[in-house]
């Protein structure tokens, strides 16, 4: 990938301007990280449908990521080595790990720049820089999250429409399910009567699916949906969409 420029948006000092051993004080660097890449390079030709991305003057595709460096202050007495983090739902992992820190519960309406727990300082007395790049783009909108910001493949400047698997599971009877987990940004339903749409259910992962017949369930748009209910079982759907709620 080919970064192109990073947006600093918030710097400030770590634990206060605290120093770490002979690496002294750290500072985070957050803003957003842009990117520009030839779709045609090799690398990039396993992206799926990165073809028929938008394109810039260039003929570059072209999108950005937030970013969150952790580094010391004198860039001179670092170690030179760099901890990239992957962010799990849009939340930091290396240094609450590694330095045995807390991590901040991201939540609507919360601050969404909180001071960053460092624990033990493991990391910063031994000089690492440390890296936190969003590479979901279908995280909940939260503020604070690290997220992707991508761009919509099209065909012939229309939003592509195609088949979606999502496996679904509940403990016990439900009326309807979600299509993404945890509030994440599902594909929406192009057509919410989709008649080629199929819903499956099955007793275990590895049971035979019982097809549940269209007339019987529906999608619905919103955070819930009226579906197939009285499931305590796997549930699979697969529809001619792009995302929304399906029982």
């Amino acid at each position: 990938m080919a970064v192109v420029g990073f947006d600093v948006t918030l710097r400030r000092a770590l634990a206060e301007g605290k120093s770490f051993g002979d690496v002294g004080p750290y500072e985070e660097l957050k803003g957003r990280l842009r990117y520009a890449i030839d779709p045609a390079h090799a690398a990039n030709r396993g992206v799926t449908d990165v073809a028929l991305a938008p394109r810039n003057a260039a003929g570059l595709v072209e999108f950005s990521a937030d970013l969150s460096l952790l580094v010391p202050v004198d860039r001179a007495r670092g170690s030179g080595r760099a901890l990239i983090d992957v962010v799990n739902r849009g939340n930091t992992v290396s240094v609450p790990n590694f330095n045995h820190a807390t991590r901040p519960a991201f939540v609507a309406g919360a601050d969404p720049n909180p001071p960053i727990d460092v624990g033990d300082g493991f990391l910063m007395r031994r000089g690492y820089v440390v890296a936190s790049c969003g590479w979901q783009f279908d995280l909940p909108e939260v503020p604070g999250l690290i997220r992707l910001y991508g761009v919509e493949a099209r065909e012939h400047g229309q939003p592509l429409r195609g088949r979606v698997y999502v496996q679904l599971q509940a403990p016990e009877d439900v009326a309807d399910f979600l299509l993404s987990d945890r509030a994440h940004q599902a594909y929406p339903a192009a057509d919410l009567d989709e008649r080629d749409a199929v819903l499956t259910v099955r007793d275990m992962p590895d049971a035979e699916p019982e097809v549940v017949p269209r007339a019987k369930w529906k999608f619905a748009r919103g955070t819930t949906s009226g579906s197939a209910s009285g499931m305590s079982r796997t549930v699979s759907t697969a529809s001619r969409s792009s995302r929304s709620a399906a029982g």
